[in-house]
């Protein structure tokens, strides 16, 4: 094994290291803030360390940063998180309640919805700065629309993925599940924002001319 093969090992074993830590310290923060108040900052630090590693290519000291973004914007990470709850909770209670195979069809279609206008809401705000949680709710609705097919090439990782774990390796749930599955969304969202990215300024160039 020469060196390049060794140093590409040691970055995996790493990232592995980090997923697996990643999940522990959302954990944590869910259960710190008695899960009501835990979630929504948690969930928002998992995405931060994410847009700081996958977009940023930085690598901060990752226990103690983590910490800090949970309180970075701890008020609008808990309310959109209150909002997500009741949307789903709304939502989820209709399908199995309804009494006609007609709504139950309406609710799944709100539902598939809701998912993919909910599924960047974080990304959005970790590497965004927007002021109020309209504008976040709109970036997040943008980008899970807007780029529809990446919205559902992402679900149908997460859903194909999570099913084979649950089959062959459940272990990896407990030691990853919420990590992985963060991992997953940043992934696409960080390729939507460097499209963007790609196109604005490309436009810019061409306007320049």
């Amino acid at each position: 094994m020469n060196l390049d093969k060794i140093i590409r090992v040691n970055d995996l074993l790493l990232a592995v290291y980090r997923v697996i830590l990643l999940q522990f310290l959302w954990l944590s923060v869910t259960l710190l803030g008695g899960v009501v108040f835990g979630i929504g900052p948690a969930t928002y630090a998992l995405m931060k360390t994410y847009d700081r590693w996958l977009r940023l290519k930085e690598q901060p000291p990752m226990i103690r940063q983590f910490f800090y973004y949970s309180k970075e914007r701890f008020r609008q990470s808990v309310l959109i998180s209150w909002l997500i709850g009741l949307s789903m909770g709304i939502v989820v209670t209709n399908l199995f309640n309804a009494g006609s195979w007609f709504i139950q069809i309406a609710n799944l279609l709100f539902l598939v919805a809701l998912l993919f206008m909910f599924m960047n809401v974080y990304s959005i705000m970790a590497a965004v700065n927007y002021p109020s949680i309209k504008a976040i709710l709109t970036g997040s609705l943008l980008l899970g629309f807007g780029y529809l097919h990446y919205s559902i090439i992402t679900w149908s990782i997460l859903v194909a993925g999570y099913l084979l774990i649950a089959t062959y390796l459940p272990i990896l749930i407990v030691c990853a599940g919420v990590s992985v599955f963060g991992l997953i969304i940043a992934t696409s969202a960080q390729k939507i924002i460097n499209d963007i990215h790609t196109k604005s300024a490309h436009t810019a160039n061409t306007m320049i001319r």
